[in-house]
């Protein structure tokens, strides 16, 4: 039986705030994102092979890595949590049944198998904490570090961002909300997203697939890139641009007071000419709408606009 937030949230009377971001603890109920289960005595191997980050065999674990075509060009980003017995890749939900057929694709006569676990599992955000209050405990963990408690997975996001994911099935949620209702707030996905946002922690959606280098969406400066483990799929277009170190296009924090579309595209000033595109977008907020924009590296110093006749001026934010 397929499990939401809605269903729990509504048996605890918890309501979610929308659009907030304070520095009180906060809670965000994701729904933005689907989890693979990967399983089988090739797992590691498999998955070592297939993407960009050299991905821990021995221990709990939580990491980022993304998955290329031969080109080089990111298919999907992930966050991916080692439990030991399996890896959760943990990405956008509108790519979740592209990737599913396209990675089974790639077993072969590789022990492994792959599980759309989207709906028995929930996952949870959390921002704000120096340590988190579960169970009786206290849980003080690092950048990438997972516990196990409750029947649920813990890690301390891989990202740089501070923020804490959890990820188990709809029972144990039951319990951890029932803890955590009195002492933090709740808060809408979206305000996850904006949060993703000004961390410059990008996604690759449906959208915009096979469209970009990693280096060109920030993803070696995130560590989801390995340029010392052995080769996966478009290692040698992407090691080459490493080493060569020419990068033509940049990911970068962008504001404007107008509304802001992934998938958009940026201009220069008194040419028309494209200059960039709009890769992810937020809501309005403090009369701003922000964004992740890759845009070519050398116009940065030039007046830019989301729009030809140079009414939408957007900023960059260093």
């Amino acid at each position: 039986m397929k499990n939401t937030w809605e269903s729990v949230l509504k048996e605890k009377n918890i309501k979610i705030k929308e659009y907030c971001i304070n520095n009180n603890p906060s809670a965000f109920p994701l729904s933005i994102f689907a989890i693979l289960e990967i399983t089988g005595n090739d797992r590691y191997t498999f998955l070592q092979n297939q993407f960009t980050n050299d991905l821990d065999n021995n221990k709990l674990t939580s990491q980022l890595s993304a998955w290329c075509n031969p080109k080089g060009k990111v298919i999907a980003n992930f966050i991916i949590i080692n439990t030991k017995s399996s890896y959760l890749l943990i990405f956008k939900k509108d790519l979740k049944d592209y990737v599913f057929k396209k990675l089974n694709m790639y077993i072969l006569r590789s022990e492994v198998t792959i599980n759309d676990i989207s709906d028995l599992y929930l996952l949870l955000g959390l921002s704000n904490l120096n340590k988190l209050e579960l169970n009786n405990s206290s849980i003080l963990l690092e950048d990438g570090d997972v516990e196990f408690i409750n029947k649920q997975y813990i890690t301390r996001l891989p990202d740089f961002s501070g923020r804490y994911l959890i990820a188990g099935n709809t029972q144990s949620f039951k319990n951890t909300i029932e803890e955590l209702k009195e002492k933090i707030e709740f808060v809408n996905d979206t305000t996850w997203e904006l949060l993703d946002i000004l961390s410059k922690i990008p996604w690759i959606t449906f959208e915009n697939k096979e469209r970009y280098l990693p280096q060109m969406i920030n993803l070696d400066k995130l560590k989801a890139v390995s340029f010392k483990k052995g080769c996966f799929t478009g290692q040698e277009v992407i090691a080459r641009i490493h080493y060569r170190g020419r990068i033509k296009r940049c990911l970068e924090l962008i504001k404007s007071k107008y509304e802001m579309h992934a998938g958009c595209y940026l201009y220069l000033k008194n040419t028309g000419k494209k200059v960039g595109e709009i890769l992810n977008s937020s809501y309005k907020i403090d009369d701003a709408f922000f964004g992740l924009a890759v845009i070519e590296s050398d116009k940065l110093d030039n007046e830019l606009f989301a729009d030809r006749l140079e009414k939408e001026k957007i900023n960059i934010i260093p």
